[in-house]
């Protein structure tokens, strides 16, 4: 099972836009903030779904880093 300082170690390494309210045995209480919004949003979730949060949203980040690459690669930046 993840402690609480692992799962601080998944948003942090993932750059995901949360932070931990409560932690329990098999669950996580997260505030949740929207980039585009701005709005917070406080859920429960169980720790089994927000593994599958962070890897949906480390999958939709690859995505986007895959397609500006060409574009950071013709201004020097390698990606």
């Amino acid at each position: 099972m993840l402690g609480e300082r692992e799962l601080l170690q998944l948003i942090e390494a993932n750059d995901y836009p949360a932070r931990l309210v409560e932690v329990g045995v098999v669950w996580v209480e997260v505030e949740t903030t929207d980039a585009q919004t701005n709005t917070v949003r406080r859920e429960r979730i169980s720790k089994s779904m927000f593994a599958d949060l962070i890897l949906d949203w480390r999958s939709r980040r690859a995505v986007r880093v895959k397609d500006i690459a060409p574009a950071l690669r013709k201004i020097g930046i390698a990606a």
